[in-house]
């Protein structure tokens, strides 16, 4: 089993503290450590380093030397810093591990979400990584939905499927995709069998570039013609040259139709994870309703449901009479925003980028 750890996401949507040459997997969101090393710390429990591949930017090489120094350099997967999306830089890691390891299975992490407890996320990789050997279907994780969630994908769920690990494991009947509305939305997740899809894929890397050949035959032509300059001289330039030529999408492009062919399966996810996206979902997973999440020298006084977080430990943040806000303190920028409006971080991203110029606190 080889693990590849993503880590080449921008995460725009936690500024101030995300940002273009620093992103949410390398800062301390949660924590004293980054969720990268938090992540890399767990897997090394279980896997030796030399097992652990970690698929990044060009430009993040830096923070993935600093905060694991324990993984050999030779493990790095090298993306350019065009930003693509998950399909080519996914396809990327494949490719490298097809090259590598052929014959073994591969279990794909994010870098930028919390998992608890650790032990049954462990043991979930190694069921899922034995599961694979079994059954060459491709594997993914999925969360029981218990009421509407727009933007995110779900999968409905076919019958039981029963394995040595006792994972709660079922066969995918359908990719269902999103719905546009919270009616559609919650008629979908009342009427049927569905999970959220939540990623952990988990297959051959072979198989994934099967499924690249036939549901996105431009990206595997790309693929192809870089495997082409791997071990050579001017590889990276090689590379570069062929990636920016690549178009922008997701994994889902392609693993969807391996979904929809019914070649697929879905572990549901024995441990809380949280993808951490939004200072709304930091929120979530810290705290209980109500509740302050509170990281800092900060003193509160009738203030409930926030988050106030500052990475001044002699610095005195002090809230009064408010409920429901996120109050985010730098050393640059100060971010404050009712809870329930975070999607504004994008407007005011957009009015920096427009006064202040992009290189400018972003």
């Amino acid at each position: 089993m080889k693990i590849i750890v993503t880590a080449g996401g921008q995460g725009t949507k936690l500024w101030p503290y995300s940002r273009n040459d620093k992103p949410k997997q390398f800062q301390p969101i949660i924590g004293d450590t980054s969720s990268y090393q938090q992540t890399i710390e767990t897997l090394l429990t279980k896997f030796a380093p030399e097992d652990i591949f970690i698929s990044t930017k060009h430009k993040f090489i830096k923070y993935v030397s600093e905060q694991s120094p324990q993984i050999p350099l030779k493990n790095y997967i090298v993306e350019p810093d065009t930003a693509k999306d998950t399909g080519p830089a996914h396809g990327l890691a494949f490719l490298r591990l097809d090259f590598l390891h052929p014959d073994e299975p591969f279990f794909l992490i994010q870098a930028d979400c919390m998992r608890e407890p650790t032990e049954a996320f462990l043991k979930m990789i190694e069921d899922a990584g034995n599961i694979v050997s079994k059954e060459k279907k491709l594997l993914t994780g999925g969360i029981k939905a218990t009421e509407p969630n727009i933007g995110v994908d779900y999968l409905q769920l076919g019958d039981h499927i029963k394995n040595e690990g006792k994972q709660d494991l079922y066969e995918v009947d359908n990719f269902l995709g999103r719905r546009k509305t919270y009616k559609e939305t919650k008629e979908l997740v009342e009427g049927f069998s569905v999970v959220t899809h939540s990623n952990h894929y988990c297959w051959f890397p072979s198989l994934m570039l099967e499924a690249y050949r036939q549901y996105r035959p431009d990206w595997y032509e790309a693929l192809q013609k870089m495997r082409d300059s791997f071990d050579k001289p001017g590889e990276d330039a090689a590379i570069k040259e062929i990636y920016e030529t690549m178009e922008k999408g997701s994994t889902e492009e392609v693993t969807k139709h391996v979904m929809e062919a019914r070649d697929s399966a879905v572990i549901l996810l024995p441990f809380k994870w949280t993808d951490i996206g939004t200072w709304g979902s930091v929120y979530e997973f810290s705290t209980l309703e109500d509740e302050n999440f509170e990281d800092g020298n900060i003193i509160t006084v009738d203030t409930h449901g926030s988050l106030i977080k500052s990475n001044y430990k002699n610095k005195l943040i002090a809230v009064a009479g408010v409920d429901d806000m996120v109050v985010v303190d730098t050393d640059d920028a100060l971010l404050v925003i009712p809870k329930n409006q975070i999607e504004k971080i994008k407007e005011i991203q957009a009015k920096i980028a427009e006064t202040q110029g992009e290189n400018n606190y972003l």
